[in-house]
């Protein structure tokens, strides 16, 4: 789902799907909703980054009110889970922990969260109950044996952002 639909700074649209919160949010409430009906709920997750920054999006006016009522929404249809990208460790704004909280506060389903973590900041935050599930992207790209690098304190392999997204072996199969 589009996060530019989501995000105030990119959607100047003035129709149903702009021109306020409930607007910006009805395309991925419709889309979930219809998921929901054709494969079930428990088949249902949504992958939001409140801040990030690409495109320019970035943060806007009542973001923090927009998650947390997006996220009511969501969790009314049942979804399983919602998994919060956090992109400050690539230069975007941190996603406060004040507004992880509101989403966990707000929502039944799992709570998955992303971004920059290493093995001991995911441990802590999994034993405060901050999320139910820890994600880990590039580094598990650099080190397909993270789990095994992570138990027995091996140093990570840097992930090499030039090869990503490109044809070929290098970058995903070559470590």
């Amino acid at each position: 789902m589009d996060r530019q639909q989501r995000n105030a700074n990119v959607n100047k649209r003035t129709d149903a799907f702009g021109s306020d919160s409930s607007g910006r949010m009805k395309f991925v409430l419709e889309i979930a909703e219809q998921t929901v009906k054709k494969i079930g709920a428990s088949k249902v997750g949504i992958r939001i980054s409140p801040y990030g920054a690409f495109n320019d999006t970035g943060e806007f006016d009542g973001i923090q009110e927009f998650y947390v009522q997006l996220t009511q929404k969501l969790s009314a249809l049942g979804i399983a889970y919602i998994h919060i990208v956090d992109h400050s460790s690539m230069g975007a704004p941190v996603v406060s922990a004040e507004l992880k909280n509101k989403i966990r506060d707000n929502f039944e389903g799992a709570l998955i969260l992303s971004g920059g973590y290493t093995a001991e900041k995911a441990e802590v935050d999994l034993l405060e109950n901050k999320a139910d599930l820890i994600a880990f992207g590039r580094p598990f790209i650099s080190n397909p044996n993270l789990v095994e690098k992570f138990k027995t304190g091996a140093a990570l392999k840097e992930a090499d952002a030039t090869t990503f997204y490109t044809p070929g072996a290098a970058g995903y199969t070559d470590y």
